[in-house]
């Protein structure tokens, strides 16, 4: 009988940790298909008022590709609901209140008047 209460609370404290784990996961895609490089990109909590640095550092994110952003745990901790801004050679373009806690992938795109717009799911 202590045997399996063992087992059992073994497999209750991993249960725990794997569900902790995936509670922080917050990865994510950005796909670029706004016609230009992306030169810089920012995230930030929507709670915060400031642009923290530019994550893409000295690479652009070409048109037509991807780039998959991981998250740090440490630096966000609680956090789901995030503020994106892009710069491209057209300037800098913001979208606000993304739930990263339950999304994986934002793409950029233009739509026919030519402002950046995005899709996430």
């Amino acid at each position: 009988m202590k045997r399996r209460s063992l087992f059992t609370m073994v497999g209750l404290a991993v249960l725990s940790f794997a569900t902790a784990a995936h509670a922080i996961d917050r990865d994510f895609t950005v796909h670029n298909n706004i016609g230009n490089p992306i030169i810089e990109l920012h995230i930030t909590p929507h709670s915060t008022t400031t642009w923290g640095a530019d994550i893409l550092g000295t690479d652009t994110l070409a048109d037509d590709a991807s780039v998959l952003i991981h998250y740090t745990p440490s630096m966000y901790r609680g956090q789901c609901v995030f503020d994106i801004k892009v710069v491209d050679a057209t300037g800098g373009h913001v979208v606000s209140s993304i739930d990263l806690c339950h999304l994986t992938d934002v793409t950029f795109s233009r739509d026919s008047d030519g402002d950046v717009t995005y899709a996430a799911h």
